[in-house]
């Protein structure tokens, strides 16, 4: 089960994971649509009050391969025999904890909290008690998926571009964040 969870690149080949990918995406943007998810970076999920549906859709598109290209670009410079199938069956691969995320606004629960936050005065906003054990469930909820999302990512890219060295690995998390900036950059000024 761990393998199958933190290093399926391992047990399946990059075309079965391609094709989960690619239905884990279909999915996940519908999933996005249903619950009001923005996918507005690489390493982002909000919520917002409407959502189009072809939003995330192009959301994903434009995540996908921006940090397949990012990454396969920093594959090929540690060692030239990296695929780009094995690169974009990992990029698809790890946004699966994302696409679950969107459950999470079920109800309309996180836009309503956010609602709340917003148009209330910073130094007057009183949380229900439910809401604040909610909140704190949640937190350490997103933050075993961003862990997961992680992890499925650097072990896909390993599997991949054969990472080996701390200076590789230190290029990796680099590459990520630089990829981030940028995903930010066109979804606010493009998008």
């Amino acid at each position: 089960m761990k393998t199958l969870l933190l290093n399926p690149f391992k047990k399946y080949t990059e075309k079965q994971l391609i094709l989960i990918g690619i239905v884990f995406t279909v999915l996940g943007s519908l999933s996005a649509y249903w619950f009001n998810a923005r996918y507005d970076g690489v390493l982002d999920l909000h919520f917002a009050t409407n959502v189009a549906i072809e939003t995330p859709f192009i959301e994903n598109a434009v995540n996908i391969v921006l940090l397949s290209f990012t990454l396969y670009m920093l594959g090929i410079y540690i060692n030239k025999k990296t695929r780009i199938a094995d690169v974009l069956s990992t990029v698809l691969l790890a946004r699966l904890p994302f696409y679950l995320l969107t459950l999470i606004n079920i109800s309309s629960k996180i836009s309503n909290i956010e609602r709340k936050v917003i148009t209330s005065n910073p130094y007057d906003i009183r949380f229900a008690p439910s809401e604040i054990v909610y909140l704190l469930v949640l937190s350490i909820l997103i933050l075993v998926f961003i862990v997961w999302h992680i992890a499925l990512l650097y072990n896909g890219f390993k599997v991949a571009a054969n990472l080996k060295t701390t200076n590789q690995k230190i290029l990796f998390a680099v590459t990520i964040l630089i990829t981030e900036i940028i995903s930010k950059i066109l979804f606010y000024t493009i998008l």
